[in-house]
């Protein structure tokens, strides 16, 4: 192993993102990884004619730091953009797609929400702003915008984005802007509004949403390139500190000393063994709830399907009782992931709504999500193609309290100089929201190295 300073253990895209920063800066890392790529939950694979996503499907773009990070690893070129058709999103109303509003005036006419509906939400900058700063999401939507902008908005949203419940999760770290709107203006309409016109911030660019021409894994491959070295299949079993800083130990031997150390690692995964950390720590940790997530990756022929599939995907409200989260119209989205003439379909089910669907076998599962896209979107033959992917655990839920989960982490922290805890279960759950975090780390490590 090269004599470096800083250990990064984990290559998923918050780890890359901390390597490239720091490079950047004139450090450098030695990266360990488990598995023999990087990305993490970040994987495209290549099946044929079929380009699929095992993970996320896109990056939405609208970071400055970002962008340079992108053309920084050469990766500007083969950027694609999202379809424009992909703009529209659909909503499932009483078995049937509607697209959610884009404009005043649909909004005015959508079928999602009922007059009385309409006019709740209309009323909400009058809407007290709570007191309660830990408030579950659900509890938050429901008094500012009412009961029907819960059900056919935000619990299909949720579900798309956390598969979890609106519930079940704290809007103060879920969704910390629908936070600090109604703390700093009382208002979501009006707080969206003065921000409108407040002056614009130098770091944001107009937004897109991205891929690249060889999948989303593109990106966290180029990056374990450019930052380097990056030690694949080193599963590493301890991280401690011994003469003369940190030390990794693998199945490939003891690693370091290391001034500093990242551990960009699922918190599921932690035991006293793998990091410096006391029982009752990680009993706390233990209250993070990663759902469980089914993917089906469904390939079909155009003609076999009567929707045009002209949009980004759509959502799946807990109210309709479907088994299925939801879908994306992965074809639409992007050139070239499938062969001519067919259409491919990545469809969600189980997370915290229904665990147990997650974890049908393959199947069973397509037997239930074919009858409900044949009812949906009036597919009329089996797939040419399927695929099922199974995340046991897949997107940590930032409950009710998580303010204790970022207690113990800053405390872990705290009690261990030079060690940082890395990762989804922090600051976001996105894919924009890893990098900017990991861009932030890299530069506070080049600083302290």
């Amino acid at each position: 192993m090269s004599k470096k300073s800083i250990a990064i253990v984990g290559a998923g895209i918050t780890g890359l993102s901390a390597a490239w920063a720091l490079k950047k800066s004139g450090g450098h890392a030695d990266i360990f990884e488990r598995k023999g790529e990087p990305g993490g939950a970040i994987k495209t694979v290549q099946n044929s004619m079929w380009q699929l996503e095992y993970g996320p499907n896109t990056l939405l773009l609208k970071q400055k730091e970002v962008k340079e990070m992108i053309d920084a690893v050469g990766l500007k070129g083969d950027m694609l953009t999202a379809n424009p058709g992909a703009k529209k999103r659909y909503i499932i109303k009483n078995g049937k797609p509607e697209p959610l509003p884009y404009s005043v005036l649909s909004a005015v006419k959508t079928p999602l929400f009922s007059p009385g509906g309409k006019l709740r939400i209309a009323m909400e900058p009058f809407i007290f702003k709570s007191r309660n700063r830990d408030q579950s999401v659900a509890e938050f939507v429901k008094r500012r915008l009412g009961p029907e902008i819960l059900d056919y908005a935000i619990n299909p949203f949720v579900a798309g984005i956390f598969a979890n419940n609106p519930e079940d999760l704290s809007l103060q770290h879920a969704f910390p802007v629908m936070d600090s709107l109604e703390q700093e203006y009382g208002s979501l309409i009006g707080g969206a509004i003065a921000k409108y016109f407040r002056k614009k911030n130098p770091g944001k660019i107009p937004s897109s949403l991205v891929s690249f021409k060889n999948g989303i894994q593109q990106l966290p491959v180029a990056l374990a390139k450019e930052t380097g070295p990056c030690y694949f299949n080193h599963d590493v079993a301890k991280i401690g500190k011994g003469e003369g800083g940190w030390y990794i130990t693998s199945q490939m031997g003891v690693h370091g000393p290391y001034k500093q150390v990242v551990v960009n690692v699922p918190v599921y995964k932690w035991n006293r063994d793998f990091l410096p950390v006391t029982g009752q720590q990680l009993d706390q940790l233990q209250a993070i709830e990663y759902p469980p997530l089914s993917i089906m990756l469904l390939g079909y022929r155009k003609e076999d399907v009567e929707h045009p599939l002209d949009g980004f995907g759509f959502l799946v409200p807990e109210k309709e009782k479907r088994s299925i989260l939801g879908a994306l119209f992965s074809s639409t989205l992007f050139e070239g992931r499938t062969p001519e003439g067919h259409h491919l379909l990545t469809v969600f089910a189980g997370g915290g709504r229904s665990p147990d669907v997650a974890r049908m076998e393959s199947e069973k599962l397509l037997h239930i999500v074919q009858k409900e896209l044949r009812e949906l979107l009036g597919v009329t033959a089996e797939p040419v193609f399927k695929d099922h992917v199974f995340w046991p655990k897949s997107i940590p839920g930032y409950h009710m309290g998580y303010d204790k989960i970022l207690s113990v982490l800053d405390e872990i922290e705290s009690e261990n100089p030079g060690l940082y805890l890395a990762g989804n279960f922090r600051n976001g759950i996105s894919v924009p929201d890893c990098i900017s975090n990991g861009i932030q780390l890299g530069e506070r490590l080049a600083k302290r190295s």
